[in-house]
């Protein structure tokens, strides 16, 4: 038996060269919202926070298997907003070992996972997951458009 219950995820960390450029990525085009009593955290909404932290020291390498993932209504938004903001959504095998590189909104969003990833202007890896399509669907067992 643990000492110390786990409740849940409260945080996620963001390392982020230029605040205001974080802040224009985070805030300006995916729309979190600043959490007035925290500097630098953004809430992603249902209690959970983005927490921007200033990165001090070298760059840490890129990679699409540290990542942070967003849940969202519907792909098809996400990767539209995405490319309307010049920004190169793409589409990961569970191994990462193949991508596919959305180019239109009317892709179809069936690659892979079927989730959507962007780096942010810092490199950090952003995921884009909607629970009733793609691996998510099938793990929870919900069919597109609705909940079983």
């Amino acid at each position: 038996m643990p000492s110390a219950t786990i409740k849940g995820l409260h945080h996620v960390a963001v390392a982020v060269r230029d605040m205001a450029r974080a802040e224009a990525f985070y805030i300006g085009i995916l729309g979190l919202e600043p959490c007035p009593a925290k500097p630098n955290w953004l809430s992603a909404g249902h209690g959970y926070d983005v927490h921007l932290m200033p990165l001090k020291g070298p760059d840490v390498p890129h990679n699409a298997a540290r990542h942070f993932t967003l849940e969202v209504e519907r792909l098809e938004q996400v990767a539209s907003l995405l490319l309307q903001h010049g920004l190169g959504p793409y589409q990961l095998t569970v191994d990462q070992a193949r991508r596919h590189v959305i180019t239109s909104a009317d892709d179809p969003l069936d690659f892979g996972i079927g989730t959507i990833f962007v780096e942010d202007p810092d490199g950090n890896t952003v995921e884009f997951l909607q629970t009733d399509r793609g691996i998510s669907a099938e793990i929870l067992g919900k069919a597109a458009g609705g909940r079983a």
